[in-house]
């Protein structure tokens, strides 16, 4: 009796094992299809933009990992330079992938007309010159102060847009 048994659970397996090969296998759905493999890794960066006549822009980090479809930086610092106003952009992490720049965790921007302002994160468009926040964040220029939600700067116009916004002017 013991024997039949096992020779019927050997074959209800043997069945099993059938179905189960032939129906599309699940194991691959566990894993990632592209695992994302550094090309390249570096340290103490220091890159320029150089135009036909001058640079344009400097690019500082303390490490960096290029990857097949972005580039990510550790304590990265962008210094742009316009005709009348340079633009210092700088965060803890940076991720540059196409056109855009996007600043997270202690995300600066500073130009040289005093105009500074601070948020969990910044997005940098390198074609048309537009930084964006879509976090909290505080805007000063000298002794004004404003706080708000989101955040455009127009580079180029030195145009600000913001939503959510408290202000703080001193008259003098």
């Amino acid at each position: 009796m013991a024997i039949r048994i096992f020779y019927f659970g050997i074959a209800i397996f043997s069945v099993m094992m059938v179905i189960l090969s032939v129906q599309t296998p699940y194991f691959s759905d566990f894993f990632k299809s592209e695992i994302d493999l550094a090309q390249t890794e570096m340290f103490d960066i220091a890159d320029y933009e150089v135009t036909e006549e001058k640079i344009i822009a400097k690019y500082e980090a303390d490490k960096g990992v290029k990857y097949k479809d972005k580039d990510e930086f550790e304590n990265f610092k962008s210094f742009i330079l316009n005709k009348d106003t340079n633009h210092t952009l700088s965060s803890k992490k940076a991720i540059h992938k196409d056109d855009t720049i996007e600043f997270l965790g202690d995300a600066k921007y500073k130009n040289s007309d005093d105009m500074n302002y601070i948020s969990d994160e910044i997005f940098y468009n390198t074609k048309t010159k537009i930084a964006t926040s879509n976090k909290p964040f505080i805007l000063w220029q000298n002794e004004n102060n404003v706080t708000g939600l989101t955040l455009k700067y127009d580079l180029n116009t030195k145009q600000t847009f913001a939503t959510g916004v408290n202000g703080w002017f001193i008259r003098k």
